[in-house]
């Protein structure tokens, strides 16, 4: 979500990155691994009953992104963890980013390209399906998102770009999307500076369509606002930007936060209403930072089409910070 002084709803998407992820290419410590890796198969569960995207489900059910938190605990140092964000200056409203993301599709017949490294330190072990038609977002970010929608496999990259046959990234990460979410290896970035997958926590137009959007969402905060170091799972990396508050509760990444039930939805029209309801009852990932902060990322439809109310999802500048809760947190850990 490029840093634009003026949020203009459903114009820009994602310039989360390109604050968060532009940081990582001067590490503070170079000897964390930080190499996109194949995820490991895991144990084949039952299918997400969640809306599906071209029959895929998006990781498997009542697994991290689309496990419901609406009775979970909140953590006990919630107030200060919250407190630590909006001292810190993160005090603006929620927005919808909306208009520059799309998943493409690949098939069996799609031609696989070994992805050529941006920095030594990400490396591509698989090689993802692309074709010259893929869509790469215009923005600073450069992500892109190809869904192998027979084999069900899901392939993110950041600051990507493709010229004369060569596909090159910076950072990125692959996922079998028929079972549970894997997270990537301590220090390990995504498509995103915390490890968690654009595609599972962006509005999907096929949720809208289903009736429900059953899966957490992916929360981008303003940079400097949380922690530089310190993560719980499922995320697995930081921005390593540095915190400009004074709070000794700086807020990890991963950490889940659930906007609190009693928030009225009076006024909002049919596809906000449905985001309030997700972050109710799934929460929203801390997932990156940029220099506009609390963005949440919504895709364009399977066609590239861009289908949103605009006007509809500008009631979510309702939404601020302080009306969240933080759910009781995993162990804290840190990239240092």
């Amino acid at each position: 979500m490029l840093g634009q002084s003026g949020r203009v709803t459903g114009l820009l998407l994602s310039s989360c990155l390109f604050a968060a992820c532009a940081s990582q290419t001067l590490p503070s410590n170079p000897a964390v691994p930080d190499n996109a890796t194949t995820i490991a198969p895991a144990r084949a569960v039952a299918m997400s009953t969640a809306a599906t995207y071209y029959k895929c489900p998006v990781f498997a059910s009542g697994n991290t992104y689309n496990k419901s938190i609406a009775t979970a605990p909140i953590d006990h140092n919630s107030s200060k963890y919250i407190s630590s964000v909006t001292s810190a200056g993160d005090t603006g409203p929620f927005y919808a980013s909306t208009g520059a993301e799309k998943a493409n599709q690949a098939t069996n017949s799609t031609p696989t390209l070994a992805v050529r490294q941006k920095v030594s330190y990400h490396t591509f072990p698989a090689r993802y399906p692309w074709a010259s038609s893929f869509f790469i977002e215009p923005l600073g970010d450069a992500h892109s998102m190809v869904v192998q929608t027979q084999t069900c496999h899901l392939y993110e990259a950041f600051s990507t770009s493709y010229s004369r046959g060569v596909l090159s990234a910076y950072s990125g990460a692959n996922w079998d999307l028929t079972r549970p979410f894997v997270p990537l290896p301590k220090g390990q970035p995504s498509s995103m500076a915390s490890g968690l997958s654009l595609f599972a926590g962006m509005v999907r137009w096929e949720d809208y369509q289903s009736g429900t959007i059953a899966h957490a969402l992916d929360w981008c905060a303003m940079a400097r606002t949380v922690a530089q170091y310190t993560f719980v799972t499922p995320a697995s990396a930081t921005d390593r930007l540095p915190y400009r508050g004074s709070s000794s509760y700086q807020l990890p990444y991963g950490a889940r936060l659930r906007l609190h039930a009693n928030f009225s939805t009076a006024g909002f029209g049919p596809e906000a209403t449905m985001v309030v309801k997700a972050m109710k009852a799934y929460g929203i990932y801390l997932a990156d930072t940029g220099t506009s902060g609390n963005g949440i990322y919504f895709g364009n439809a399977a066609n590239g089409s861009n289908p949103w109310n605009k006007s509809d999802l500008r009631s979510l500048s309702k939404i601020h910070i302080t009306d969240f809760d933080v759910i009781a947190l995993p162990t804290i850990q840190s990239v240092r």
